[in-house]
């Protein structure tokens, strides 16, 4: 049995869709089905059901894939300890995030991790909204810092530090030239909504449908901060972002606009259930230090 086919089982439990899972691993639909059909023949029991052009986990499948998943973390962080160990070159500590690390916030928590473990390097990985959950569980980034709520039972989170949102608004709307708004303000506005992939939580919070109890009507679907940028400048669009982005971000077709009665977004140092690598361990202790976040294993 080859990881290969691991990787697939593993791709195509997270999206149960065959289609899906082919364009992530960049590969025909015909090709996925039947790497999935081998592993299945070499284990002896079927990992997925497919019935109605709807694709399922067994109840083999669930608990085989747990474990699976478990198996390749553990790989891949073997193979970068043994790459480092063979190149005589300093551990590697991948971290993943999307567009915004809230620098002020974050860079003290960075600098004292290389003052303190000069024998591990910092690698930085640029996310998207659809992938951040799957760059984890797949082993192509050891953390992420991620806001929440985006929650996934496979992972563990660490809250460290929480801000203000802001609208962001057409330069050309009236809205634009208010010193303030309120949730209600913007629940009957079109949004740039993150595209199919993307966690559900995730789309609600930053959308407001988790208090207008409705989905917001689409503006655009995006996947980059630039993305929204361009369907709030040009096509109506609306979208809400933490205060700290707002100072990573410019464009004359914006304006950005405090929301009062929003609440706060909070940013979290997010890994795999139980990893406690030397690397993870490492930064776990400067988050505490650096966020005051007490009782920290």
């Amino acid at each position: 049995m080859d990881t290969k086919k691991l990787l697939l089982a593993v791709r195509l439990a997270e999206t149960l869709h065959f289609g899906k899972a082919a364009e992530i691993e960049n590969m025909a639909q015909s090709g996925l089905s039947a790497q999935i059909a081998k592993l299945e023949s070499e284990l002896g029991f079927r990992l997925f059901e497919r019935a109605n052009r709807r694709v399922t986990l067994t109840q083999a499948g669930e608990i085989f894939l747990d474990k699976a998943r478990v198996i390749i973390a553990d790989m891949h962080h073997s193979i970068e300890a043994c790459k480092a160990l063979a190149d005589k070159k300093r551990a590697v500590l991948k971290v993943g995030l999307f567009s915004d690390q809230a620098a002020e916030y974050t860079h003290p928590m960075f600098a004292l991790f290389q003052r303190l473990n000069p024998d591990v390097r910092l690698v930085f990985v640029e996310l998207q909204m659809t992938n951040q959950v799957q760059s984890l569980v797949s082993g192509n980034v050891d953390v992420v810092l991620m806001r929440i709520p985006m929650y996934d039972d496979r992972l563990e989170y660490i809250e460290l530090f929480k801000e203000p949102r802001v609208a962001v608004v057409p330069s050309t709307h009236d809205l634009a030239t208010a010193q303030s708004l309120k949730v209600s303000d913007l629940l009957d506005k079109p949004f740039a909504i993150p595209a199919e992939g993307a966690p559900a939580d995730l789309i609600s919070y930053w959308s407001f449908a988790d208090i207008r109890n409705s989905p917001s009507e689409v503006a655009a679907n995006v996947k980059t901060i630039s993305e929204v940028i361009f369907a709030v400048a040009y096509g109506g669009a609306f979208d809400t972002f933490p205060s700290s982005l707002t100072k990573a971000y410019n464009h004359p077709g914006i304006r950005y606009v405090p929301i009062e009665d929003a609440s706060y977004s909070t940013m979290s140092l997010a890994t795999l259930e139980g990893n406690r690598s030397p690397g993870i361990r490492a930064l776990r202790y400067c988050a505490s230090q650096v966020f005051n976040i007490v009782s920290l294993a």
